[in-house]
């Protein structure tokens, strides 16, 4: 499995936080993107991001996801979005917990799927999927429906002040960048430049 690599040169003005965060393209509303990694830096100084192309489906008890909420797995599960026998899970809700179990509802090949018992309560656990064992995007679960996750992410990265797994208001987001990986090209360097923008390098 390829490891891709994200470089950041840090030549900014303030210590502050890297955040790494996914996007992708027909993204339902209340469907919400979440820090997925973030590392604090000061100026002059560099650091890198590594993950590999492996998914899972998470949950949380988090019925909340409005901005700033952070999403803290209870359960991660491994899933292949490619395999419509391992792409889709069920939530349950079963003597007073939650957990994942199989379903014999699956999700069209090249997606990812959450199937939400009938007995879940409202607006009390939220579900997710997540890239290298960390949560990139979350939805609040409703009992009965079926959440889909396309895993075709655009990559972007924003200065500031963030905390791992903390959800997302993108209309808020200022000095973000979006980083672009080209067929078989695994390494990207950028950096935060002295007045506090992007560049390539």
């Amino acid at each position: 499995m390829a490891k891709y690599e994200l470089e950041v040169i840090h030549s900014g003005t303030d210590c502050g936080d890297f955040c790494v965060y996914q996007t992708y393209d027909g993204q339902m509303d209340d469907i919400r993107p979440l820090v997925w990694f973030s590392k604090t830096a000061h100026p002059g100084t560099k650091l890198s991001f590594v993950w590999t192309i492996d998914y899972s489906m998470a949950w949380s008890e988090q019925g909340d996801l409005t901005p700033g909420v952070v999403f803290k797995a209870s359960q991660v599960v491994a899933c292949d979005p490619s395999d419509t026998t391992r792409n889709s899970l069920l939530l349950t809700y079963d003597k007073g917990a939650y957990r994942f179990g199989q379903t014999d509802n699956p999700t069209k090949a090249g997606r990812l799927g959450v199937v939400c018992d009938t007995m879940l309560p409202p607006n009390s656990v939220s579900v997710g999927v997540a890239m290298s064992g960390k949560p990139t995007h979350a939805c609040v679960a409703s009992p009965s429906l079926k959440y889909t996750f396309s895993p075709h992410p655009r990559y972007w990265i924003a200065f500031g002040k963030f905390e791992e797994g903390e959800v997302i208001d993108l209309n808020r987001m200022t000095q973000k960048f979006e980083i672009n990986y080209p067929v078989n090209i695994y390494q990207r360097t950028v950096e935060l430049t002295s007045n506090n923008t992007w560049a390539d390098r």
